[in-house]
């Protein structure tokens, strides 16, 4: 059977739209779950097997109507990492683990971490975690240390914790924890 070449661009049309409808309905899908960086849906979609330039027109559609936002989707992590008691540092990676870039993490982490007491964080943390403290003077030190580190604590925050344990609960005698 014969095809004429306007019923095959039509036809072609038709399956190129399609696809692209089907791409969309996977993406937001995706965006049912939670809110997502660009780059995740990017490379979730990659998984699944679509090629870059649909991946690229879908995310146009998805910013053009503001399913996908990498301001509000940073201010959501950033909110999330804080309720989980991560400092900034690990805050940071993340989203840069995520695609996000380097200027639009460190506005939203400003803004976000001017309101947040990392210290005091550091130390709710510590106290809920009494296993830290027991144990020799160096072994209290390391997990202390360790711990809080991963937690995504810089190390002043960390040295002021240290500090703060020392002086609340006289843990050495040389009045210097570190």
């Amino acid at each position: 059977m014969l095809v004429a070449p306007e019923s095959g661009l039509k036809i072609q049309r038709l399956k190129m739209r399609e696809e692209l409808e089907r791409a969309c309905r996977y993406a937001l899908r995706l965006l049912d779950y939670r809110e997502r960086s660009k780059q995740e849906i990017r490379d979730r979609m990659k998984k699944k097997g679509y090629g870059d330039d649909l991946i690229e027109e879908v995310l146009r559609y998805l910013e053009a109507h503001n399913f996908v936002n990498e301001r509000r989707f940073a201010q959501i992590w950033g909110e999330h990492c804080i309720r989980k008691g991560y400092g900034r540092r690990r805050t940071y990676i993340e989203l840069r683990e995520k695609g996000l870039e380097t200027d639009l993490i460190d506005e939203v982490l400003n803004e976000l971490y001017s309101e947040v007491d990392e210290t005091g964080m550091a130390l709710s943390l510590i106290k809920r975690r009494r296993f830290l403290l027991r144990g020799s003077r160096e072994s209290r030190i390391r997990r202390t240390y360790e711990f809080l580190r991963r937690r995504g604590f810089s190390p002043e925050v960390i040295h002021e914790v240290m500090r703060e344990i020392e002086s609340v609960e006289g843990l050495t005698d040389s009045g210097n924890m570190l």
